[in-house]
């Protein structure tokens, strides 16, 4: 499940420098107490993102305030003063900047039967320097690890005002937590950030939106066996409800052993000890004499309740109820074609010897360029920028390519559909059109096209040209774009690039419109390289035929693949990826380096 409110970035593809940011609001909070909103809001951003490590702490941070209010309406100037001014104190006390950020201040509608104001609102965007994005803690509780830790960054009483409970109960409240004390948050926020550094805590997430009751949840929902036994007594609130709900900024984490206490008491931090981890999927609670447990399976649906309720207004053809019911039931499970490490051979790397040359070939509104190119780079190849004008002009003939590498993107902002327009550049021009069959006539070439590549060499008919009827890309049975991390089985092939894999189960990115495989004939007819992880929506994104994810022509030289196996090398590029593997590459790089093998192979 993507719990994680923090994103990070990596800044190249051979560090691990990277930048991470998030996001915090608290616009009900703001509607009792501007001055409380906008330091609930910076308060947010940063809890979000305290479990990336910074390079200096919270020094590292720069904050974009985006504002919008209701000016020019009774009171609203004034409030708008308080919550610029709060901001403005709150960075410096923090040590932090705001260089930048928006303004809309006309958030009023006039209808004929009265005006609509908006509640006055500023957006706080986090980013800093990560310069470890190996390290980034993820809100999964771990059940082989120590215990788990509640730390009151607002330092105030706990609050029902502005929160969601209230909301439920058609309420805004008269109070409000807000942060009480800046000089303990930046304590508490540079602190845990040595912790994480000294890989002494294993998970982590911040409370906000919902209250500790959602953190404690959300901590466990993405494991199908996992639950905590937790006392809540020590925090000195006996109304439960008030414990469980108010929003206090706060954070939630789980240490690896009980050493982190030390730290916490030698910084005065008042990091309460809650409990432990269990097997079981239930999450039991004390609160001084009341006790209760709470299903964590139930309370997941729940939880994804509302999500299905909106998706269910976007997704064609009852889609949204298949993610619903099978969202639980699809994990991440893979099989590696190796046991030992993954890293990438010496001779890949070694710049001395000769490189077979690959070429990338891009249109307009095409990406992930950089990312191919990485990768043809890793596994040894010379690799060279070809963009269609260079076809079509005359530039490039690709005589000296041996392996062709038609990217992913919206070539041509897909107006005629997925790589209609691509295709049609080289179809109807005599020059393109000549050196593309050239180079696909060729026995020493080889091709992959992903994702808009792949839509390009099935529209031109380049996987299957003994058929009479072709296969072709159509839209996603859900009649929307499709971006998430599933994962493909490798099947019995012949591909050069993907034969070695076989029988491998990884994960992988999607991300597209039109990525169904659209195949008229009995699947004996085709060269299916891969199949998605699960036939259902929607581990199977677009509902292709016989669960297609990549096919091959008859040779086995020439790959197309909808998955960005391109954008998934590295086990950082992987949105879960086994704790106990300490891989330098995926096995994705397999595939570019069986390529490089095959061309050498053929000299």
């Amino acid at each position: 499940l993507p719990l994680n409110n923090c994103g990070v970035m990596a800044l190249d593809f051979k560090g691990k420098e990277g930048i991470a940011t998030s996001i915090g609001h608290s616009p009900i909070s703001a509607l009792i107490d501007p001055s409380a909103g906008s330091k609930n809001s910076i308060a947010e951003s940063l809890t979000n993102l305290i479990w990336a490590p910074l390079k200096d702490g919270l020094a590292s941070v720069s904050l974009s305030a985006n504002w919008m209010w209701p000016c020019k309406n009774e009171g609203e100037d004034a409030r708008l003063y308080k919550a610029v001014q709060a901001v403005s104190d709150f960075a410096i006390e923090l040590g932090i900047n705001v260089p930048t950020g928006k303004d809309s201040l006309s958030m009023k509608q006039k209808y004929k039967d009265g005006d609509v104001i908006s509640p006055g609102t500023v957006v706080i965007s986090a980013a800093g320097n990560c310069n470890d994005i190996t390290k980034v803690i993820e809100p999964v509780l771990q059940k082989d690890a120590g215990s788990i830790y509640y730390i009151n960054l607002s330092k105030d009483a706990f609050k029902l005002g502005g929160s969601s409970f209230s909301q439920t109960r058609n309420s805004i409240g008269n109070e409000t937590p807000t942060i009480t004390d800046s000089a303990y948050f930046k304590t508490v926020f540079n602190t845990v950030q040595s912790l994480i550094k000294d890989d002494k805590i294993v998970a982590g997430h911040d409370v906000a939106s919902g209250g500790l009751i959602t953190t404690l949840l959300e901590l466990c929902f993405a494991d199908t066996t996992l639950g905590a036994n937790l006392d809540l007594t020590a925090l000195g609130e006996t109304d439960t409800i008030k414990v469980l709900f108010s929003e206090n900024a706060g954070i939630v984490l789980q240490a690896k052993d009980d050493s982190i206490e030390s730290v916490f008491e030698s910084n005065a931090i008042d990091a309460v000890k809650l409990g432990t981890v269990s097997n079981e999927a239930v999450l039991t609670i004390k609160n001084n004499g009341m006790e209760m447990g709470l299903n964590v399976e139930t309370l997941r649906d729940t939880w994804f309740k509302t999500s299905y309720l909106l998706d269910n207004q976007q997704t064609a053809n009852g889609l949204a109820k298949d993610r619903f019911e099978n969202y639980k039931v699809q994990p991440l499970q893979y099989t590696f074609p190796t046991s030992t490490q993954l890293t990438l051979p010496s001779r890949a790397l070694n710049t001395g010897e000769s490189r077979p040359k690959a070429a990338i070939l891009r249109e307009k509104g095409s990406n992930s360029e950089r990312e191919m190119a990485n990768a043809m780079y890793l596994a040894g190849f010379e690799v060279k920028d070809v963009h269609m004008t260079d076809l079509i002009s005359g530039r490039e003939n690709l005589e000296d390519i041996q392996f062709l590498g038609a990217v992913g993107g919206f070539s041509n902002s897909d107006v005629l559909g997925s790589a209609k327009g691509w295709a049609g550049a080289i179809k109807y021009n005599e020059k393109a059109n000549t050196v593309i069959k050239n180079f696909f006539a060729r026995p020493d070439t080889l091709s992959v096209g992903i994702c808009n590549g792949c839509q390009l060499f099935m529209e031109l008919d380049l996987i299957n040209p003994e058929h009479e009827t072709h296969g072709k890309m159509t839209y996603n049975d859900s009649h929307k774009h499709e971006s998430n991390f599933t994962s493909v089985e490798i099947q019995k092939n012949n591909s050069v690039m993907l034969s070695s894999l076989e029988g491998s189960k990884l994960g992988v990115w999607i991300s597209h419109g039109e990525g169904k495989f659209s195949l008229p004939l009995s699947e004996d007819n085709y060269d299916i390289v891969a199949k998605y992880g699960y036939e259902g929506y929607p581990a199977n994104p677009n509902g292709s035929d016989f669960n297609t994810a990549m096919l091959c022509d008859k040779t086995g030289r020439h790959l197309v693949t909808m998955p960005h196996i391109e954008r998934s090398i590295f086990p950082w590029n992987w949105a879960h990826y086994p704790e106990d593997r300490n891989d330098e590459v995926s096995p994705w790089v397999t595939a570019f380096i069986n390529a490089k093998e095959w061309i050498i192979n053929q000299k």
